[in-house]
């Protein structure tokens, strides 16, 4: 009966397709008449369409000139917001229940190292971008300076076997350390940067998986697998750590480049984690973008990736960029398509546009007119940005990662030396 009922449902569709509209229809004849016969309309050959020039349809419907003045103003008021949110302490984020409703807590963070990890995390990407700001204010200086007093600390982070995210801020407050001491400022106080940056290398050495790899849920003898994004997050600030003069353990970054290299798929993208290892086939491509290209940029970091395989990791990233759409704001993790979830989004598109910045003018005007656009539509009223309901987190690194995609973006449209904290990036940043 049910096949009776599909033949019967699909055999009406057919017949109401192929009749013509009715009277006063657009198209439609005004009589009632059958409309007269039309020749076909004229076919572009595959050079002339724009998808051809286009194939990832990536052009945004804005004028570069309006682009280049809207992204200036969403800088503004980023920065504002972060200005004006920034704790008494110069961190960023809380979990205080009068902030925040922990009962919408994104991804669960219950216990005290999570969320002091996350909150690094967060304060590290809210002063990177204000590290890279050229031309800051005077609030936006004090901002930075309290920021780098409260990511100068030595302390510890808790951990909780199972379910610690204190990786993360290890991870990323070595990553802002190594970035500062990359600067003039920086380097007039390497005594302190070195000794809150052999805690953050001690934290990861501790947690890092007998594969080399990280997992979110710390380590090694708990949490489940290694995180291909996680892994090459940590891989690429040890690198950067060692070079700088820091001391990293032998083996520490390399054992996770060997494992990225085993991460990769033919088509080029990543597994989500070490577990696909043993199941390629049930890995989906399409949910690959955000950790496709922070993976492509440790392997570049490492000498394994040249210029080829970073835009093939771009293109990885076009492909599926519609797809992160479909997570952003939703409060329960993975329940997008493709198992996304809303924190791939501006993730993502932080490490997709320094691919972009490392290829310069070999990335079309649309990949990097796109970037810019994507920004500008998904900035809340207030000036911040945020993909997923993480307490008073998820706003922060939201933030943080979309001012540094559109300060990427004007230093590449505006053709104007791109600004690195290894130059001038952290000017005034020490009073």
């Amino acid at each position: 009966m049910r096949d009776e009922r599909t033949l019967l449902a699909l055999l009406t569709w057919t017949l109401v397709a192929a009749a013509p509209p009715p009277p006063g229809a657009p198209g439609a004849p005004q009589d009632g008449s059958d409309p007269p016969a039309q020749d076909p309309p004229a076919q572009e050959t595959p050079q002339e369409t724009s998808e051809a020039a286009d194939p990832h349809r990536l052009a945004p419907p804005v004028s570069r000139p309006d682009l280049v003045q809207g992204a200036r103003e969403a800088l503004d008021r980023g920065f504002a917001f972060l200005v004006v949110t920034q704790n008494p302490d110069g961190s960023w984020g809380s979990h205080d229940p009068q902030i925040a409703n922990l009962a919408n807590f994104g991804f669960q963070l219950r216990n005290r190292g999570s969320q002091d990890g996350v909150r690094l995390a967060c304060t590290a990407i809210c002063a990177t971008a204000l590290m890279e700001k050229r031309g800051r204010n005077a609030a936006e200086e004090r901002a930075l300076s309290r920021a780098i007093e409260a990511l100068l600390g030595t302390e510890k982070l808790a951990y909780h076997r199972g379910e610690a995210f204190n990786t993360w801020g290890y991870g990323y407050k070595l990553d802002f350390l190594t970035r500062y001491l990359g600067t003039p400022a920086g380097e007039q106080r390497r005594e302190r940067i070195a000794a809150a940056a052999k805690v953050c290398i001690d934290g990861l050495a501790r947690f890092q998986q007998a594969d080399g790899g990280w997992n979110y849920y710390a380590g090694p003898t708990g949490g489940g697998q290694s995180m291909s994004f996680n892994t090459a997050d940590f891989a690429a600030v040890l690198m950067r750590a060692r070079a700088r003069g820091l001391a990293v353990p032998e083996g520490c970054a390399g054992d996770a480049i060997k494992l990225l290299r085993r991460m990769r798929t033919e088509k080029g993208g990543f597994v989500y984690d070490a577990r696909f290892l043993l199941s390629p086939g049930s890995v989906n491509e399409l949910s690959a973008g955000s950790r496709t290209a922070t993976c492509a940029l440790a392997l570049h970091d490492a000498g394994v990736f040249g210029s080829a395989e970073l835009m093939r990791s771009l293109e990885v990233f076009d492909e599926g960029e519609n797809y992160l759409e479909d997570g952003r704001k939703l409060i329960q993790p993975h329940t997008a398509v493709h198992q996304i979830s809303g924190y791939f989004f501006f993730y993502g598109y932080n490490y997709a546009s320094e691919i972009a910045a490392r290829l310069g003018d070999a990335v079309s005007p649309e990949r990097w007119d796109r970037f810019a656009w994507t920004m500008l539509r998904t900035q809340e009223q207030d000036g911040r940005w945020w993909d997923t309901a993480a307490a008073d987190y998820g706003d922060k690194w939201g933030t943080g990662f979309a001012l540094q995609v559109l300060q990427r973006y004007l230093g590449h449209v505006e053709r104007s030396p791109e600004v690195h904290p290894e130059a001038d990036g952290a000017q005034g940043a020490e009073r």
